[in-house]
């Protein structure tokens, strides 16, 4: 029989606590050192249990304020969904991806024309990164918005437009695939013959104004899904 990984156990112990109301919604929990040492696990492999609940909608983590117990939205198969179910990237294993900012830098340019659809024009500020996942490069990124951008945004997308003070009403997703150029594959440290799969998120808000576009291409590994209902 295959051996459970650590993380995995500590996160079916602390669902079961969620479930079960012993972490009653609104609990702060301890620090990521706290809850690692209760649970007799490393700092990392609490860090990625914790990651993998926030993903779920069991747990809601902000920086200075801690972790509290979540209400997770259930979907129309029962299943947890987070963010309002934006939360479509996981780890190949189901769990939140682990992003941290490795590089970024930001700039001010011309909408494109795709982006002048979007946006109306003008000038736009820009944000360009790449991410790491699990200490590996994962992928280069870019967003665009008229809405001032600084290099200390957060890396996860829902994250950030919350620090920019945006409630995103909608978020459309477009998904492709592409041959990796040998740039790319020099800034992401993988084989120059791989593929990339390319992510595209235009955030709305409740006036069907564009707010922010992302463009991340991603070497991965990588899964993306969404709930039909």
């Amino acid at each position: 029989m295959a051996r459970v990984p650590l993380y995995k156990q500590a996160e079916t112990e602390m669902m079961r606590r969620i479930t079960e109301g012993e972490w009653p919604v609104g609990q702060r929990l301890g620090n990521e050192f706290e809850l690692a040492h209760e649970f007799g696990v490393s700092q990392g492999t609490m860090r990625r249990a914790l990651i993998s609940l926030e993903g779920m909608g069991y747990l809601h983590r902000k920086p200075g304020r801690g972790t509290l117990v979540a209400r997770p939205e259930a979907t129309a198969n029962g299943t947890a969904m987070a963010s309002g179910g934006f939360q479509r990237l996981t780890g190949q294993d189901g769990g939140a991806l682990d992003l941290m900012v490795f590089r970024s830098r930001t700039s001010q340019r011309r909408a494109d024309p795709v982006e002048a659809g979007l946006f109306g024009g003008g000038q736009l500020h820009t944000l360009s990164r790449t991410l790491k996942c699990d200490d590996a490069r994962f992928a280069l990124e870019e967003i665009a918005s008229p809405s001032d951008l600084h290099e200390e945004l957060p890396a996860d997308f829902i994250d950030l437009l919350e620090e920019l003070g945006q409630t995103p009403a909608r978020i459309d997703d477009r998904l492709h695939a592409e041959a990796i150029s040998m740039g790319d594959s020099v800034a992401l440290s993988t084989d120059r013959h791989a593929a990339l799969l390319c992510l595209t998120r235009v955030a709305y808000d409740g006036d069907g104004k564009a707010i922010v576009r992302q463009v991340m291409r991603m070497a991965g590994p990588v899964s993306y899904g969404v709930t039909l209902g």
